[in-house]
């Protein structure tokens, strides 16, 4: 790895950094050798987000391009099917805990890497998040759906003094999709094919900008049934984000031909034009906007240790009652809360934090055998 000493600061002064590498063994190698960059392994606390590489296969791959393990090493595993690959000898340690996520719903990462960011708080290492890989969740849900988790998890980062690092291939992208991305970091290392050239390329600044595309609060998240597919998917969705208000299409200056309907000037778009009118869109709509309705429950849920009382959550939100006990209802129905009665009111518990009593006998007797 063959960084300069300006872009080596940069990096330090960084804490979300979006990786352009292939995906490839050597990309692979890339993300871990930025990451042991950073921070020795021996003060480091490593949570890293994988998807379909198991943690042994991590492991592995570590411990042949790097050495010694990080001092704490803790996975959360977008995949629900448990395996056993990895060579022998790079199996998962005891003290390495692994959490696995439905890679369907990236919300779900969350309350897990919350929980882990929080229990090391203190432990005087440097605490790194490796994402591996964008490319990969972006086969799962459509643009905004992860637009819009990795505008929290980029939050939840910065606001643990950690430092995230996100590997996507550049190729397998279009230039609008990664331009729309970069928007949410600070840095961004662009590593070439083979591994030798590395840059820090500049971002477009306000990595707190939000787009125009994530204000719906109505996003299916599943992968559209199209014979395009991931490719489909993401073209439709930066197709949308690039419409103007009054529904003519701006992305045609880009993706078509720059000549208008006949009779009519002809009209030419330039790169800057494109970036500076994003940017002008991306900056019109608060943070709230990027979030469903579910998404600030849970979110609220996460950042109150899994639980918080119903009045709290009508308090949080500035809803009524009655708009809140009937998100919550739809909530509970789908399995993502539990409510629980306490005197006059209940308790909410985001699904995998309910107290054991809040079981039903039958649950219990069958945990129990």
């Amino acid at each position: 790895m063959n960084i300069d000493t300006s872009d080596k600061r940069q990096l330090d002064q960084s804490s979300n950094v979006l990786l352009l590498a292939p995906l490839t063994p050597t990309g692979n190698r890339a993300c871990l050798e930025l990451l042991a960059s950073t921070t020795k392994p021996d003060e480091a606390n490593v949570a890293a987000v994988t998807y379909t590489p198991p943690p042994e296969t991590w492991i592995s791959d570590w411990t042949a391009h790097v050495g010694d393990l990080p001092a704490e090493l803790a996975f959360i595993h977008a995949n629900t099917v448990e395996t056993d690959e990895g060579p022998a000898g790079n199996e998962v340690p005891p003290n390495v805990s692994v959490a696995r996520v439905d890679p369907n719903q990236p919300m779900d990462i969350i309350a897990p890497l919350s929980e882990q960011l929080t229990r090391w708080e203190g432990n005087g290492n440097q605490t790194l998040v490796s994402v591996q890989t964008l490319t990969v969740l972006l086969e799962y849900v459509d643009f905004d759906t992860a637009f819009r988790y990795l505008h929290i998890l980029t939050h939840r980062v910065q606001a643990a003094n950690a430092i995230g690092f996100y590997h996507m291939d550049p190729d397998i992208h279009d230039e609008e999709t990664i331009n729309t991305l970069k928007t949410l970091f600070d840095a961004v290392v662009e590593v070439s094919d083979d591994g030798e050239e590395w840059s820090v390329a500049e971002t477009y600044g306000d990595r707190s900008a939000t787009s125009d595309h994530a204000q719906s609060h109505d996003t299916d998240v599943s992968v559209p049934d199209s014979d395009g597919g991931l490719f489909t998917s993401v073209l439709s969705s930066v197709s949308n984000l690039f419409s103007g208000a009054d529904g003519t299409d701006r992305s045609a200056a880009t993706t078509d031909s720059p000549e208008t309907t006949a009779g009519s000037d002809t009209v030419e778009s330039t790169p800057s034009d494109d970036q500076s009118a994003r940017e002008s869109n991306v900056e019109q709509f608060p943070e709230e906007a990027m979030l469903t309705d579910e998404d600030r429950i849970r979110e609220l849920l996460t950042r109150y240790g899994g639980r918080m009382k119903q009045a709290d959550v009508t308090e949080e939100t500035d809803w009524s009652k009655s708009t809140v006990s009937r998100k919550l209802s739809k909530m509970e129905e789908k399995g993502l809360i539990t409510r629980v009665q306490v005197g006059r009111g209940n308790l909410v518990f985001l699904s995998g934090y309910e107290p054991e009593t809040a079981k039903s006998p039958f649950e219990q007797e069958t945990t129990d055998r």
